[in-house]
């Protein structure tokens, strides 16, 4: 997916940010021997950018990805009524699959991309919330 445009080397919209950085989330995690469950699970309450699965334990994933640190770090866009937002669609999603018995926890996958350099900085929070 080319992220940058040749022209001017700027950023051709939010969403295609986004999208490469679930992208580059999901294969991480394929690569760290998780297994992708879910990408992009929506109901009622809100969005879940990745489900995973590691070993016995279900793994909510929230991607957040930036060019810059002009709002500060990817994660730190991830506040209280966010976490509680993910919290409420993740229990939701439990309900739906009716999935009692299993473990879960909440990973953030903050992702840095030097619109330059094209390099990325991918930090992995376990349990962040």
């Amino acid at each position: 997916m080319e992220l940058f445009s040749r022209k001017n080397n700027a950023i051709t919209s939010k969403r295609k940010i986004g999208d490469y950085g679930e992208e580059i989330a999901k294969n991480f995690f394929k690569k760290q021997g998780y297994k992708i469950v879910k990408q992009n699970f929506t109901n009622r309450m809100g969005e879940i950018d990745l489900i995973t699965k590691e070993k016995d334990q279900i793994v909510f994933v929230e991607v957040k990805t930036r060019t810059n640190q002009n709002f500060g770090y990817p994660e730190e866009a991830i506040d209280s009524r966010k976490q509680n937002k993910i919290i409420r669609t993740a229990l939701n999603y439990l309900f739906e699959k009716k999935i009692v018995s299993e473990n879960y926890r909440f990973d953030v996958i903050s992702i840095e991309i030097d619109q330059s350099t094209q390099r990325v900085k991918i930090k992995h929070i376990k349990n962040a919330f």
